[in-house]
């Protein structure tokens, strides 16, 4: 007796396999002809995506894509190996980064259903990524040194891609305190290249036995933790012999909806005036988050009175987020998001307008082109983005290295700002947008390895969490909760060391780029010789 009456027969079951082997999902297939290749992909990009999601995992990320990498280089054809790791794409962006959708509905006011048609679009655009990687890791399958030309290439498009939230592979590594301190030699591409060329290694054995690229690899895992072990104990003498000062960074916990309404405007501040009354006198520096204060202050304001001071029994120096503007012609106006430098009886000593602004929130992409999109979300700003980095000059000896949000988790900005003097780094920040979810922390994992690039303290005030200390190291010093009412009190250290890092920048990402370049030359030349060594031969023959 038939147990599955449903099941196809006679030569509707030989169309169904032949479409289903057609299609790489033959339940019989082997390697990428079958459905195992798919379930690989969607086990790489899940475990990717668990590395982010819980920072305990983090030694997944280093095996995380070796599925991927081999079901890639056996795949039939490029187009195949592309699709599964879009495949991974999808299902390392799809969890993720899960958080985009409140974030998109609240921050850029699209309802529900818009906003998450739009993460939908977006998961399948940073998917491409692991496309253009999948595709790259078949095409140089027979490339010598594999596991490497593929660490070179995913460096090359972690540097190249752009995504919205600019993450790292090796950002998933923040409580690898030793192999963290390569930041200062690199950024975190170094970690990420070595951490490829483990998986692609394992990949590589797989496929091949062969062992002595897994073994080159974890000669270079040794060597990061070697020179890990070998710098912390340098950067913790630097810490510990420099001149400190005392900082209190105010989470005043402002909800997004009282933040927005007028009528908390002066409620929201007396929160803050209150938790920085009972600390500023044992402090040297106070930090308000961004954008605390919603009064719009002219640029030209040297003084702040009335409604526009946040603070007027300010008793020590205050770096808090305001909104600033000035008029363009006669027609014009930009607006900003800005820090401002505070002194007591309202002295205004500096500002800094935010450069990376957030997208759908402060302004839309392709927006001034067609002004009409903004009829989709009211709620969206139309800020002005800022032109310079700015270093603020305290009398208590700190040269304050401001960045607001999202601006410190990218490398060129807080490397420039250091190069301009900056001995302590500051962020102010509102992740509030992001809601009760992963993303305050996985902010904090991309914006650790500003500290250890730069070898600078990195204080991180924002408005509900995460508010942060963390040291010259990497290492987070002091955290608050996440949508609390407190003060995170502690010592800043003062520091001036050059990093190799601070001195030439993003060079290990654009030498991967060329030596991808290189590999793909050297595997395709050959045949290049070899189809014009024929056309010649065939030529002279019909000679």
């Amino acid at each position: 007796m038939n147990r599955f009456p449903w099941a196809p027969k006679g030569k509707a079951l030989e169309r169904v396999s032949a479409v289903t082997r057609q299609i790489g999902l033959g339940v019989g297939g082997q390697g990428a002809r079958g459905l195992t290749a798919w379930a690989a992909a969607v086990f790489s990009g899940i475990a990717v995506a668990a590395s982010f999601l819980w920072f305990e995992l983090y030694a997944l990320a280093w095996v995380a894509l070796v599925p991927l990498l081999t079901v890639a280089r056996q795949a039939p054809t490029p187009k195949r190996a592309a699709l599964l790791g879009w495949v991974a794409g999808v299902a390392t962006n799809l969890p993720a980064f899960y958080w985009l959708v409140y974030t998109i509905h609240v921050f850029g006011g699209f309802p529900y259903i818009a906003a998450a048609l739009l993460y939908v679009a977006l998961t399948a655009f940073t998917a491409l990524q692991f496309a253009v990687f999948g595709w790259i890791a078949h095409r140089l399958r027979t490339a010598r040194h594999w596991p490497v030309a593929i660490a070179g290439s995913w460096v090359a498009l972690e540097y190249w891609y752009p995504n919205l939230f600019p993450w790292r592979l090796a950002n998933s590594q923040m409580l690898a305190t030793h192999l963290l301190q390569s930041g200062d030699l690199a950024g975190p591409y170094l970690l990420s290249f070595v951490m490829v060329w483990t998986a692609a290694g394992l990949a590589d054995w797989i496929t091949t036995r062969r062992t002595w690229h897994v073994a080159s690899a974890c000669a270079a895992v040794a060597l990061l933790w070697i020179y890990g072990w070998y710098r912390l104990p340098q950067v913790e003498r630097l810490m510990r012999e420099a001149q400190g000062i005392r900082v209190a960074l105010v989470q005043g916990n402002v909800g997004i909806a009282e933040k927005g309404d007028m009528r908390y405007f002066e409620i929201n501040l007396e929160k803050y005036r209150q938790l920085s009354r009972a600390v500023q006198a044992e402090v040297d520096l106070l930090v308000w988050p961004e954008t605390v204060h919603q009064e719009w202050i002219p640029t030209d304001r040297n003084r702040l009175e009335g409604k526009e001071n946040p603070f007027p029994d300010l008793r020590t120096p205050l770096i808090f987020g305001g909104l600033a503007y000035r008029f363009v012609g006669s027609d014009k106006t930009e607006q900003f998001n800005s820090a401002f430098w505070l002194e007591p009886d309202g002295v205004v000593r500096g500002r800094y307008d935010k450069r990376i602004l957030m997208p759908f929130g402060e302004y839309i992409p392709g927006g001034e082109l067609v002004p009409a999109v903004y009829a989709l979300s009211p709620a969206t700003g139309r800020m002005t983005a800022g032109r310079s980095e700015r270093v603020f000059p305290l009398d208590n000896g700190a040269r304050v290295g401001q960045l607001i949000c999202f601006e410190d988790i990218v490398g060129d900005m807080p490397r420039k700002t250091t190069l301009a003097g900056a001995n302590v780094l500051v962020t102010i920040l509102n992740d509030a947008w992001y809601g009760r979810s992963a993303a305050p922390y996985q902010h904090q994992a991309l914006a650790v390895w500003r500290a250890v690039e730069n070898r600078r303290f990195l204080l991180r005030g924002s408005n509900t969490g995460v508010t942060s200390i963390v040291d010259a190291a990497g290492r987070v010093q002091k955290q608050g909760g996440l949508f609390t009412e407190e003060v995170v009190v502690g010592e800043a250290k003062l520091l001036h060391e050059r990093t190799l890092y601070g001195r030439v920048g993003d060079v290990v990402p654009l030498a991967a780029t060329l030596l991808t370049g290189a590999w793909f030359l050297g595997v395709w030349q050959p045949r290049w010789w070899r189809s014009r060594g024929q056309t010649a031969k065939g030529k002279k023959l019909n000679d």
